[in-house]
């Protein structure tokens, strides 16, 4: 049996709650991104939580590296989605600058969405990206 700090645990769920209520107001693409951010970076500490547990140490590393590479596409799929629209951040600007330039039909919108819909998918992790969940789920013990 490993002894579990709460101030810590409670620390890393009151962060990511944070993060989850930032992402409720969010009206801007940089908002967008660094509330999901907050709190995955807490659910990855909590998934290594009893470090201690070879099991946990492996979800952890699986949950990190998926979480970094559907962050880093994300991202990108929001660079594209800044640069179709002219440069805008806020998300009605961004609707307006698609409208205003004609660039609303364009291929690079539909890369952009593509890369935004697998981003969040990976860190949502529904049906066709879920191959890892099940593996961070059977790794993440609190109560043995």
């Amino acid at each position: 049996m490993y002894r579990m700090a709460i101030t810590e645990f409670l620390l890393f769920v009151l962060t990511a709650t944070l993060g989850g209520m930032f992402l409720c107001g969010a009206n801007d693409l940089i908002t967008i991104f660094v509330a999901p951010e907050c709190f995955s970076l807490c659910s990855y500490l909590l998934s290594g939580y009893t470090k201690k547990d070879v099991r946990s140490n492996e979800a952890t590393t699986k949950y990190l590296l998926m979480g970094g590479a559907s962050s880093s596409i994300l991202v990108h799929g929001f660079s594209w989605l800044y640069g179709s629209s002219g440069g805008e951040i806020e998300l009605q600007e961004i609707v307006n600058g698609l409208i205003n330039t004609q660039m609303y039909n364009s291929p690079g919108i539909s890369i952009a969405l593509i890369f935004i819909t697998v981003g969040i998918g990976f860190k949502l992790s529904p049906a066709p990206s879920h191959q890892w969940t099940p593996d961070v789920y059977e790794g993440v013990r609190f109560v043995r």
